[in-house]
């Protein structure tokens, strides 16, 4: 029994020697292609690690991930695009906004005029009329005169609490104001129509187009409308001149009131 053992431990250290050899021959010999064919054992390398190399690239790339992994990183992605998305609106609408308050306040400082938010607006309003967020606290009175950016005169105080006002848009039906229309200062009588829209009867022989500026001359606002149509019976001796205001009074966030 003794003997057998003896033998099977002289065994396994002739199998450790010869396993020791055999890896300081191969030691040997790679270093020696590394020496002098350096581009052999380059490849021979470069092949050998190649699929552990594509293995841990997709791994880094998520190409091992589960259907549901990707997808909830999908979800993720496009999460994130429609935050983007709303960010650059909001951005947008900011920089507009400034614009108009840039215009507004610059009309304001060089006048008496009282800047305001609109609080409520067409078809919320009543119709053809807004809700300012100034009143009696900012000293107003009825009849003072609302402009819209670029000195557009669009309506006049008609009802005043303590903190708010109404204003009757001037296109508010059955309206009238006498108007300028065209390069040739045409007087005239303009009424209300309602959203934004008004009428006028002129002689057919009247030089005016479309596109022509319309002004009120009992106020200091440059440009009260533009002609839109102009429609004419060959039989009749009048044509009807319609016109809108050159903003849109669906959209006012912003007016200031002209106080007497």
């Amino acid at each position: 029994m003794m003997t057998y053992i003896q033998n099977h431990n002289d065994n396994r250290g002739r199998s450790y020697r010869k396993s020791g050899y055999i890896v300081f021959i191969l030691i040997v010999i790679i270093i020696a292609f590394r020496i002098f064919m350096p581009n052999v054992t380059s490849g021979f390398f470069t092949a050998i690690a190649r699929p552990f190399w594509r293995i841990e690239f997709s791994i880094n790339n998520g190409q091992l991930r589960s259907n549901e992994q990707l997808l909830n990183d999908n979800q993720e992605l496009l999460r994130k695009l429609e935050i983007r998305d709303v960010e650059l609106k909001s951005t947008a609408l900011l920089v507009d906004e400034n614009e108009e308050l840039k215009s507004l306040l610059g009309r304001a400082s060089s006048t008496k005029n009282i800047l305001a938010a609109v609080l409520q607006r067409p078809p919320i309003a009543v119709y053809d009329e807004l809700v300012i967020d100034i009143g009696a606290d900012m000293g107003l009175s009825d009849g003072d005169i609302v402009y819209a950016a670029h000195n557009v005169p669009i309506g006049k105080i008609v009802d005043i609490s303590a903190h708010t006002s109404k204003v009757l848009l001037f296109s508010s039906p059955g309206q009238s104001y006498n108007v300028f229309i065209g390069k040739s200062n045409i007087a005239a009588t303009a009424i209300g129509r309602g959203g934004g829209q008004y009428s006028v009867e002129l002689p057919r022989s009247a030089d005016v187009s479309q596109g022509d500026h319309v002004s009120i001359p009992s106020m200091r606002g440059n440009l009260y409308g533009i002609v839109g149509s102009i429609i004419a019976d060959p039989s009749a001796t009048f044509e009807t001149v319609l016109f809108s205001a050159p903003i849109n009074i669906y959209q006012l966030k912003w007016v200031y009131v002209e106080k007497k």
